[in-house]
């Protein structure tokens, strides 16, 4: 069977659990429109209950990779964590593959989201404020979708093969974007010529591997992350001492400006 026909035979299979208005209503056709806007009303009702079910199911999944790593974790994981039978999961979902691309892509828009174009308006202020706001509102979503970062930034080989392939796609798209904002930052004369893509590379390492370790310590600190994927890199940070702490890390604010002074500036006087 084709994708598109398993996408079909999905999108007009019915939950077991919409079942039960369907039943519950009126045998009798042809009231004239009472009766279709009851129709129309159960129907309004019932999409909105798969939409629900729909996104529950995605928070679960959310909960689960977070906890346990992708590796780790099972569509039997979920489906416990979910509260829903196995048949529902797959009215909804393919496989654990699909389900993990879906949290990837809403993460990535929720980054595109984020990142505002440089204006040359006054009125919007300095270039480098607006970078400033741009750092701070990648940021801010990171850690208030702290599940979903930490599902992305956790050890590659933790995913299995074709995941990782998607995973580093999804780095790939974030490069871009750092180099089409160093691309901008030249034409105003804020950034030196340079190797733009090197440059790109050098710094989503370096905001990568900074955000995971605010996520760990921002975890570990709170005692909320017992789970496989934290259980990981423990073990690989093991002989570097005890986790970092949340405090390790300055608030958000001046961390911003640590960072933009690095990419902006360097260490060197």
């Amino acid at each position: 069977m084709s994708a598109r026909d398993s996408n079909r035979k999905r999108a007009t299979a019915k939950d077991p659990e919409d079942e039960v208005e369907t039943t519950m209503s009126p045998s009798s056709r042809g009231r004239g429109r009472a009766s279709d806007d009851a129709a129309d009303g159960r129907s309004t009702r019932a999409q909105q209950r798969r939409a629900q079910r729909r996104a529950a199911i995605l928070a679960a999944a959310r909960r689960v990779f977070s906890q346990k790593g992708y590796h780790e974790a099972s569509i039997g994981d979920i489906i416990d964590e979910a509260q829903i039978a196995r048949g529902t999961f797959y009215l909804y979902f393919n496989s654990k593959r699909e389900i993990f691309a879906e949290l990837r892509d809403a993460f990535l828009e929720l980054i595109r989201g984020s990142v505002r174009r440089i204006s040359l308006d006054p009125s919007d202020g300095a270039p480098l404020q607006q970078m400033r706001a741009n750092f701070r509102r990648v940021m801010t979503v990171v850690l208030e979708h702290e599940q979903l970062a930490a599902i992305m930034l956790r050890d590659p080989m933790s995913f299995d093969a074709d995941t990782r392939v998607e995973v580093e796609q999804f780095f790939d798209q974030i490069i871009t974007l750092v180099e089409r904002a160093i691309e901008v930052g030249h034409a105003l004369g804020m950034a030196r010529e340079c190797d733009r893509h090197t440059i790109a590379v050098a710094a989503l390492g370096a905001l990568r591997e900074i955000l995971r370790r605010m996520i760990d310590a921002r975890q570990h600190t709170a005692g909320g992350d017992t789970g496989a994927g934290s259980a990981q890199h423990e073990r690989a940070d093991s002989s570097a001492g005890p986790p970092e702490t949340a405090d390790a890390f300055p608030e958000i604010e001046q961390l911003v400006d640590e960072l933009l002074a690095f990419f902006a500036r360097g260490v060197f006087t």
